[in-house]
């Protein structure tokens, strides 16, 4: 018994401290939506000055086939990133926390997570599509949870592998559903059969990403329906 009111302690903390780094980050983000309002409006997408042409067009390649999503402000960033090489996620501020009004941003690495010196602008352009429709499958499924639901969705996301696993499955899906599926296995492949990619990232992938037989097992072209808002 003792053990497991140990273990009833600790998933407690957890939780207690996955829910105050969510809070932070929603802070932040009411302080960067209220410098962008001081603003005038800036076309969607934009991109930061330090990211590259090459990269720009393969994002606006694989974002032209995501429609929907069009109708959001959207912006891709280049930024430093201590534990991921992209990173998917909305931006609205701590007013808008329980209404419907959102935007999207997507952060970009200079480099590879743990794999030396190489950079995200050397990635294969086919490589690069199939990141970024992994990335823009992410937000399609963000779109079925609402603001604070996305608060929920953060923890678990960052407390439970089967969750976390759950969710990469259905970025990739999402993917391919959207028509790149020769994209994201050309990524996969290209991240796993290269000794340059660190045996530990690769670990990551194989832990929680679909595998290369299970994308190609995925249907392709049957397009999502519009999804309902969940808590």
């Amino acid at each position: 018994m003792l053990f497991v009111d140990l273990g009833v302690m600790q998933t407690k903390y957890k939780v207690y401290a996955g829910a105050f780094f969510l809070i932070v980050l929603v802070l932040l983000s009411f302080k960067s939506d209220q410098i962008s309002s001081k603003s005038e409006p800036i076309k969607s997408p934009s991109f930061s000055a330090d990211i590259n042409k090459k990269t720009t067009k393969a994002f606006l390649e694989v974002w032209q086939q995501y429609k929907p999503l069009h109708a959001y402000g959207f912006e891709v960033v280049q930024k430093r990133l201590k534990s991921s090489t992209m990173q998917a996620r909305p931006v609205f501020g701590l007013s808008q926390i329980f209404g419907e009004s959102r935007r999207y941003r997507l952060n970009v690495a200079k480099k590879i997570l743990d794999s030396g010196e190489l950079k995200v602008a050397d990635l294969p352009e086919k490589v690069l599509r199939g990141w970024f429709a992994h990335e823009l499958g992410h937000i399609v499924d963000y779109e079925n949870h609402s603001n604070i639901g996305m608060i929920a969705y953060g923890i678990r996301y960052s407390l439970f592998d089967d969750y976390k696993r759950e969710r990469e499955h259905e970025a990739d899906s999402i993917a391919i559903r959207y028509g790149f599926k020769q994209e994201i296995i050309a990524t996969k492949k290209y991240l796993l059969e290269n000794d340059f990619i660190s045996s530990k990232y690769q670990d990551q992938l194989k832990k929680y990403y679909m595998s290369v037989r299970g994308a190609e097992l995925c249907p392709e072209g049957v397009m999502p329906i519009k999804p309902k808002v969940e808590l």
